[in-house]
């Protein structure tokens, strides 16, 4: 029995493995099935890993905002205090 594309995305989790296991014990499987589930761990590991460099960059860049913050209120400082000396 095969479910529309809208029920097998309706399925929760649980139910899907439950229907591969109830299968899988009258199925015989080919390397394929073996590859496939390697590519799908392959995927899910880049995919943690981009999200760890994500972060990271995210992180990084909140720094870059706050310390390009500091340098414009410094930069301020400064000019104030050269027209300051100047005029005096």
């Amino acid at each position: 029995m095969s479910f529309s594309w809208k029920d097998l995305k309706a399925l929760s989790d649980e139910q899907l493995v439950e229907g591969h296991d109830q299968r899988a014990q009258n199925t015989a499987t080919n390397t394929n099935y073996y590859l496939a589930e390697l590519r799908h761990r392959d995927q899910r590991k880049i995919a943690e890993s981009q999200q760890r460099i994500a972060e990271g960059v995210l992180r990084l860049t909140e720094r870059i905002t706050f310390l390009t913050k500091v340098i414009v209120a410094l930069t301020g400082v400064n000019v104030a205090v050269a027209i300051w000396l100047a005029l005096r």
